[in-house]
Order: C-alpha cells, then structure tokens, then sequence
C-alpha cells in the first residue's frame, strides 16, 4: 500500500506538470485551500490530514484521497444526518439513536439485506417501538 505522503507528493507533481512549469509548495497550498505548514508536515508525512482538510483535499485532487489516507469515503446521508442531530430535542435523539441502534441489529442478527422489503417492515416496527411513526 502507498503511504500518504508518496500519494500526496505525486499529485503535487502531476499538479505542477499540469501547470506547465516548477511550482513551489506554497502555490499548492493556495491551490488546494489549506495552510503551507499543513501541507509541509503532508508532504513530509510528518502529520495526517484530519477530517475537515480531506474534505478540502478531496474538492480539489478527486475522492481517492480518503483512500490514500487510510479512510474510508464520506456517506453523505451521515454528513446531512450528523449536521441536523444536535438541534433536535435531546429526548428525540435518545429514542432516535436506540431505535436505529436497535434495528440495525436486528437487520444483522437476522441476516436480513439492508434494502429488502423485511428490512423497512422491521424498522418501521422498532422506531413505533420507540415511540416513532415512520409514514410513507
């Protein structure tokens, strides 16, 4: 497996090669939107992009940067849902977290297809459970 560093130092070289002549580490920083002494410890692979700069990365080099990191890609039905969970009422996501808790592992223990038809019943049923009615 390539180490991040060897991936990050390579799309600096195809970067530079597409601009059409030598271009410094600063440029790239600018271009890519993170700050020269971030991408130093990169290049360098003294340090890790966190979350947030993968993001960054991503926008600009092409999604295989999470792979490059060790990461897996983000789901964005988790990004929308981890943004709105911490305005809802605190009971809520209480029930709301055990009932999907809840029914993810009853989908698993019964080997169930996440996207079957028995799946959306056992669900619909778990969240009622917990004081949830899912309508279509």
């Amino acid at each position: 497996m390539v180490e991040f560093k060897d991936w990050f130092n390579q799309k600096f070289r195809d970067w530079e090669k597409a601009q059409g002549r030598s271009q410094s580490y600063f440029a790239f920083a600018r271009y890519l939107g993170v700050s020269q002494s971030a991408l130093a410890g990169w290049m360098g692979g003294l340090e890790s992009p966190d979350d947030a700069d993968l993001a960054v990365i991503a926008a600009k080099l092409g999604p295989e940067v999470y792979a490059a990191a060790g990461m897996h890609l983000p789901d964005s039905q988790m990004e929308r849902l981890a943004a709105a969970f911490p305005v809802l009422p605190a009971g809520l996501r209480d029930r709301l977290t055990a009932a999907i808790v809840a029914a993810a592992g009853a989908i698993q223990e019964r080997g169930i297809p996440p996207d079957s038809v028995e799946a959306k019943r056992l669900t619909v049923e778990v969240l009622a459970k917990n004081g949830i009615k899912l309508t279509n």
